[in-house]
C-alpha cells in the first residue's frame, strides 16, 4: 500500500524534515523562520491535533495525562497530516517529534522517513534560563522573552504572562525525559541525513546553519560517472585543473582544441570537414564541432571512467546542443580570475624553440641566461590578444551561467593546488537543493 501511494504522488522531490531538540532549544522558532522563507509546512502538536481521525482522542488523552503519544497513534496522525495538499505540494517539517525511539520506529512503519533530520542542542543551564524568561501574550498568542526578545509595545509588556507550567522543576523533568530518549532516537533515524546544530547562538546564526543544511541534497550511494565541464577564460588554469582531476580520479581529459587538431591530423571524416573551414580561416559550424566531440564522448573510456571537458561549450546554443545529444554534464565549474592575473600568466609565458619546453619569466624561469635569450613568445600570448580573449569569454559567460543553473564558481586566482582542493570539495559533495533555494 505504501509503494502504491508513493507512486501515485505527483511530486516526491519536496522537503521532508524532522526538527528535534529539548524544550526551549528554539526548534519552534527556527521552524517558523524556515516556513516563512520557503513555505514548508510546519507540523507541531497543535497542528497534529487538528487531524480528523479517531486517533486524535487517544492522542489528546495521552497528552492530558502527561504521557507520550503512543508510536502507532502518532504515526497515523502524521501520515494523515502529510497526505494533505499543503504538505504534498510544499513539503513538511515535523517539529518536536519523535520524542522516543518507539515513536521514531512507528513513523518508519507508517512509511514516514525524513530526508533531513535536525538536532538542536544546548546546555541545560542555557535552556533553563530561556525557559524561565519566556512570556506569552494571551491576546495574540505571541511568544516573547524578557531578556532576549522583549516586546516593543508598552501595552504588550503590561499584558504578557508566564507560560503554562513555567517552573524549573517542570523543565528539568522534561530535560531528563529528553536525555533518556535522544540516543535511541538518533539510532533510529541514523539512515537519514542528520545534523547537530548548536542552539546556544544568536537566532540568526542558528537559522543560517539550519537552512544551509536543508539546502543540501542527501548523499547518494549509487555509482556516479563524472561528467565535468570547466569554464573560464584562457589562462584561468582549466588545463592544469583538468590534469589534476585526471591524475587523481582517472577521468578522461578532453580539450576541444586538441580534439579538433587530432581529428585533422588523423584525416578522419569529421577532421577533413573541419579542415576545409580552418584552411579558409572560417568558423567551423557548431554541428560539425559537436559531431567531433560526440564521437569522443561515446568511446568506452568516457562512458566508464567519466570525463572532464574544457574549451566547450562556448555559447548557450552549444550547451543546449550538447545536452540534447545526451551528454549533459553533472558538474560545471566556472574558474574566475581577474584580467590582470590572466595577462600576467600568459604575457610572460615563453617557449624554448630548441627543446620545446615551456617557461614563465616569474613562476618558472629558464635555468640559464643562454636559454632565456632564445625563448620565444607565442603571438596569442601578446597582451592585446589576451585582452581580446577575455572580452570574448565575458560576452558569453553570463548566458552559460544562466543555462547551467547548478554551476558553481571557483576562485582561480590562487595556487593551483588550492584551486584543485576547492573543486574537489565541490565535486565530492551533492549539489545544493535547488528546489528549496528557488523559493527564496
Amino acid at each position: 500500500e505504501h509503494m502504491i501511494n508513493f507512486l501515485h504522488r505527483e511530486n516526491d522531490d519536496v522537503p521532508q524534515i524532522m526538527m528535534i531538540g529539548p524544550p526551549a532549544s528554539g526548534k519552534g522558532s527556527i521552524a517558523q523562520l524556515v516556513n516563512n522563507e520557503s513555505g514548508i509546512h510546519k507540523i507541531d502538536t497543535a497542528d497534529l491535533l487538528t487531524v480528523e481521525i479517531e486517533q486524535v482522542k487517544k492522542a489528546k488523552a495521552s497528552l492530558e495525562s502527561d504521557e507520550d503519544i503512543p508510536g502507532d497513534i502518532l504515526g497515523a496522525l502524521v501520515k494523515e497530516r502529510i497526505s494533505k495538499k499543503d504538505c504534498a505540494d510544499n513539503g513538511w517539517m515535523l517539529v518536536g517529534y519523535p520524542k522516543t525511539r518507539d515513536q521514531a520506529l512507528a513513523l518508519q512503519r507508517h512509511g514516514i522517513f525524513a530526508k533531513h533530520v535536525v538536532f538542536m542542542e544546548a546546555p541545560d543551564m542555557v535552556l533553563i534560563e530561556r525557559f524561565m524568561g519566556k512570556r506569552v501574550d494571551p491576546q495574540t498568542g505571541g511568544i516573547y522573552h524578557l531578556t532576549f526578545e522583549p516586546p516593543e509595545s508598552p501595552e504588550v509588556v503590561r499584558r504578557i504572562k508566564p507560560i503554562e507550567n513555567q517552573s524549573e522543576k517542570f523543565l528539568r523533568k522534561q530535560l531528563l525525559h529528553y536525555h533518556r530518549n535522544i540516543e535511541g532516537i538518533r539510532a533510529a533515524v541514523s539512515k537519514g541525513t542528520t545534523k547537530i546544530i548548536n542552539a546556544d547562538q544568536p537566532k540568526t546564526d542558528v537559522f543560517a546553519q539550519v537552512y544551509h543544511f536543508l539546502c543540501q541534497q542527501a548523499r547518494s550511494v549509487a555509482p556516479q560517472c563524472p561528467r565535468v565541464i570547466l569554464q573560464g577564460p584562457r589562462g584561468s588554469g582549466k588545463g592544469t585543473q583538468a590534469a589534476l582531476l585526471t591524475a587523481k580520479y582517472g577521468v578522461v581529459n578532453i580539450s576541444m582544441v586538441e580534439l579538433i587538431k587530432q581529428a585533422i591530423a588523423d584525416n578522419s571524416k569529421v577532421g577533413n570537414m573541419m579542415s576545409t573551414y580552418i584552411d579558409k580561416k572560417m568558423m567551423v559550424p557548431d554541428n560539425i564541432v559537436l559531431k567531433c566531440l560526440v564521437e569522443r564522448l561515446s568511446k568506452i573510456d568516457c562512458a566508464t571512467k567519466g570525463w572532464v571537458l574544457r574549451g566547450y561549450p562556448r555559447s548557450r546554443h552549444q550547451a543546449e546542443a550538447l545536452s540534447e545529444a545526451g551528454y549533459a554534464p553533472n558538474r560545471v565549474y566556472f574558474l574566475e580570475c581577474p584580467t590582470d592575473t590572466i595577462v600576467e600568466r600568459l604575457s610572460l609565458r615563453r617557449s624554448d624553440p630548441v627543446t620545446g619546453q615551456q617557461y614563465h619569466l616569474i613562476y618558472n624561469p629558464p635555468p640559464s641566461l643562454e636559454m632565456k635569450r632564445r625563448l620565444k613568445t607565442h603571438h596569442k600570448d601578446a597582451e592585446s590578444a589576451v585582452d581580446e580573449d577575455v572580452l570574448s569569454y565575458d560576452s558569453q559567460v553570463e548566458e552559460l551561467m544562466d543555462y547551467y543553473t547548478t554551476s558553481q564558481s571557483v576562485n582561480a586566482d590562487q595556487d593551483p593546488h588550492t584551486v584543485f582542493e576547492s573543486i574537489e570539495s565541490l565535486l565530492t559533495k551533492p549539489l545544493p537543493k535547488q528546489a528549496l533555494k528557488a523559493t527564496l
